[in-house]
Parts: structure tokens; sequence; C-alpha cells
């Protein structure tokens, strides 16, 4: 019987033992780790890619130049087959 009132769950908030609280306290340092670590490795490459402009602008401008162009290729074909859809439907 004893046994059986142990195992019973907290009928509220404020019966919820404390472990829990240092549970979420664990979990929100380790996000709040990740976090800055994941913004430190941003700020890093940003810093890395001003360098590199500034080193290559030619090659900069060129790649930028590249990706616009297949991006408005990918963009023209999807206007294209749309287009050709909506004919088809009329």
């Amino acid at each position: 019987m004893e046994h059986a009132q142990t195992n019973q769950a907290p009928s509220n908030v404020q019966e919820m033992p404390s472990r829990d609280e240092s549970t979420l306290r664990n979990v929100r340092a380790t996000v709040d780790e990740y976090w800055s670590s994941a913004a430190e490795r941003a700020r890093e490459a940003a810093a890395y890619a001003d360098r590199q402009v500034h080193h290559n602008p030619w090659t900069a401008v060129g790649i930028g130049f590249g990706v616009g162009m297949v991006f408005g290729a990918l963009v023209a074909m999807l206007a294209s087959s749309q287009r050709s859809g909506m004919q088809r439907m009329l």
C-alpha cells in the first residue's frame, strides 16, 4: 500500500520534484552554449568572407554574377513551366 502512494503523480506544479527544475536549467545552459557557439561561428564565417572579398574583389564579383545567372535561369524556367501549364488548362 505504501508503494502505491509513492508512485502517484503530483497533483499540481508546487509538488513537482526539484530535480525537474535542475534538468530544465541544464537544458537551458546547454542550449545557450550551443547558441553562443553557432553565433561565434557565424561571426567568424562573415569575417572570413569579408576578408576574401577585400583581397579578391573581382573573384567575388564573378561569383556573384554566376550565382545571379543561375538563380535567374531557374526563376525563368519556373515561370515558363507555370505559363505553359496555365495555357494547357485553358
